[in-house]
């Protein structure tokens, strides 16, 4: 069991200050703060059903935690990353750090081909125990939702296996697991790519589909390591011809044109996007796709170009963070740091860091005002701080501030390091019945 047991009944979390990161809070700082609140965790479905300011009218007979005068933001989501696979790269970081070009090593067989033999090497077990235990570390720093891919099968059997290992994650109860179909990564030697493609449209996502292993089919479009601009539109289109929700990562070491793909299928996310001009820019935000920012991978590549931020902004398409968690170009599990480095990278500012790891990053995986805000009706997933601030989350780059991590309105037992023991009471007004 990886959640603590809680009784039956609404739960209360009291004495903390909340930052709901609403929208439409009518907060200036766009923090949308509640001090001295109190949340309530609906009856039955692990939903929040309110939010208010802590009062003492009389008590109400509801298990009550604590915070201790903790600052509490949604829990961080995380929506882009390569959570699961085998083997290290390590020998590649050090090529890297050398000076080495990254495109070299991967037509080297180093890169992907490498993660991709080790893979497919790897029982779907030992795939679920190394992807469980980069799981729980993303968790210890207040991740309560996280997107992961395959991508390192490069084959029917091996890509569904690591789709199996993205459900079971999802159901060990840690965090929420969306998976996504990235078949169309990189072209395998085996096969001549026409083939490939054939294959996965044919055969891939359509099994994928049937077997309900994946939320999302996405394509990586370079034109030097990955997909042609070609090949990444007949990928998209079978999927989207099955109903299935669709992402891009494109314009990563080159301007491929892979991001104006974007409106045709509607995707919710484009990832990478250093290279993307104008047009694709007026792309994404006329589809209202999600621009995902991967500082820690350029950081990584000493990349030359940045992401258009200001463009970006200017278009008005929404913006999202992550860590792109992989063995070779982003050897980590700490959102925050991402976090940061996209304020000192790519010059945003804290608050749009933040958001880029709540509300920006919900967007990115179509989970709005369900993940990522603190409002009545969204899931009741928190993340407990150290802090006095949401700013401070993104100043302290890296620093161990969660102390506790909340999934469906319980403490993850993992990582409940409040050590708080719950109350029997909570003072809250009784003009206003609580309903579950």
């Amino acid at each position: 069991m990886l959640k603590e047991a809680m009784p039956e009944g609404p739960r209360v979390i009291i004495d903390a200050t909340f930052s709901t990161m609403r929208e439409r809070e009518a907060d200036d700082t766009g923090y949308g703060f509640l001090r001295d609140g109190a949340a309530v965790v609906g009856e039955r479905k692990d939903y929040l059903a309110r939010l208010q300011r802590r009062t003492s009218v009389q008590p109400a007979p509801f298990a009550t935690w604590s915070a201790g005068g903790r600052l509490i933001t949604p829990g961080l989501v995380e929506c882009h990353t390569h959570l699961i696979f085998s083997g290290d790269r390590r020998t590649e970081f050090a090529e890297l750090a050398s000076g080495r070009n990254y495109s070299d090593l991967v037509w080297e067989g180093h890169g992907i081909f490498a993660t991709v033999e080790a893979t497919r090497a790897a029982s779907e077990d030992e795939l679920y125990s190394s992807a469980l235990r980069r799981l729980r570390w993303f968790v210890s720093g207040g991740v309560t939702t996280i997107e992961t891919k395959s991508g390192y099968g490069l084959d029917v059997d091996n890509e569904l296996k690591m789709l199996r290992v993205a459900r079971r994650l999802d159901e060990a109860g840690l965090a929420r697991v969306k998976a996504t179909l990235l078949a169309g990564h990189v072209y395998p030697s085996q096969i001549e790519p026409e083939d490939f493609i054939e294959l996965i449209c044919s055969e891939l996502i359509p099994q994928a589909h049937a077997g309900k292993l994946c939320d999302f089919v996405e394509a990586y479009c370079e034109e030097t390591i990955g997909f042609s601009l070609d090949d990444a539109s007949t990928l998209l289109e079978a999927a989207y011809k099955r109903k299935i929700p669709t992402r891009i990562s494109a314009d990563h070491l080159s301007d491929s044109a892979g991001a104006a793909l974007a409106p045709a299928f509607y995707a919710k996310a484009a990832a990478h996007l250093n290279y993307t001009d104008d047009v694709a820019i007026e792309a994404l935000a006329s589809a209202r796709t999600t621009a995902i920012l991967l500082p820690i991978a350029h950081l990584e590549l000493g990349a030359k170009q940045r992401p258009p931020v200001d463009k970006l902004r200017e278009a008005g398409v929404p913006i999202a963070i992550s860590t792109g968690c992989n063995p070779g170009t982003a050897p980590t599990t700490n959102l925050l740091t991402a976090a940061h480095l996209s304020c000192a990278l790519f010059g945003l500012s804290p608050l749009e860091a933040i958001q880029g790891i709540t509300v920006g990053a919900a967007k990115a995986l179509g989970l709005s005002g369900v993940v990522g805000e603190l409002t009545p009706g969204a899931n009741a997933d928190f993340a407990i701080w150290d802090a006095e601030h949401p700013e401070d989350l993104i100043y302290w780059m890296g620093a161990p501030l969660c102390c506790s991590t909340w999934l469906s309105g319980s403490p993850v037992r993992e990582f409940d390091s409040t050590q708080i023991p719950p109350i029997n009471s909570v003072f809250l007004p009784t003009q206003e019945p609580i309903t579950s």
